[in-house]
């Protein structure tokens, strides 16, 4: 079954692709742009576990923060909300800060290369992540650059196109232990025991009429003690 709604404290990969396959990493600053404000507006709300920016795609591996961190979060960006009764639900937050980090991007990609128009999917994909085996095939798969199956509709700028991938890489070298970014919302899931993450798992989505009352339903449910 499709994801639709996330959870707090579980672990998704996000992903989104270019229309028609354009190539929309046409540089690495292109890249970096992209990490900047991947970090900006995803660090604050989620640990970052793996990334890959290939292409005409971006693969990004994410273990969502606490509740409270999503309250405090969208508190501090919102203005006339009242704590507790006026707080969305965390999917409509996670929603937010992707929507904000796919605008700010194509903005600056259109200005860069004098162009207007769409650029990236409307919506961006999420898959939750069920098993510590799939989350470690993730990690590798990502960091080693490997492209999902083409979508449909190729268009490729083989002018523009990048044949290096962005990876999360460097997060997992033995020598980044000693560097300060490597802790700094990163997560290395080879230093870090994320078990409890897999013992219960959230539901794929929920029923649209009563999305606030069932999300309220799982987290009492899934602070009971696993059997």
């Amino acid at each position: 079954m499709k994801t639709i709604h996330l959870f707090e404290d579980h672990i998704y990969l996000i992903s989104n692709h270019s229309v028609a396959r354009n190539p929309m990493f046409s540089s690495p600053s292109m890249q970096n742009y992209f990490k900047m404000k991947m970090e900006k507006y995803l660090l604050p709300i989620s640990d970052i576990i793996a990334y890959n920016f290939n292409d005409n795609e971006f693969q990004i591996l994410v273990k969502l923060k606490k509740r409270d961190d999503f309250c405090s979060h969208y508190l501090l960006s919102q203005k006339n909300v009242i704590p507790e009764t006026e707080i969305p639900e965390t999917t409509y937050i996670f929603s937010q800060a992707m929507g904000n980090l796919q605008v700010s991007f194509v903005k600056h990609f259109n200005f860069k290369h004098k162009r207007s128009g769409t650029l990236v999917a409307s919506r961006f994909g999420r898959k939750l992540v069920e098993t510590e085996n799939e989350m470690d095939d993730l990690v590798e798969k990502l960091n080693k650059g490997i492209e999902r199956p083409h979508y449909s509709g190729i268009w490729v700028n083989e002018i523009m196109k990048v044949k290096k991938s962005m990876t999360s890489e460097w997060l997992y070298r033995e020598d980044c232990r000693r560097e300060t970014r490597c802790v700094e919302g990163y997560l290395n899931v080879r230093l870090t025991n994320l078990g409890d993450s897999f013992k219960i798992l959230p539901p794929y989505r929920l029923p649209s009429t009563n999305n606030f009352f069932f999300h309220q339903i799982f987290k009492i449910f899934r602070q009971k003690p696993a059997p």
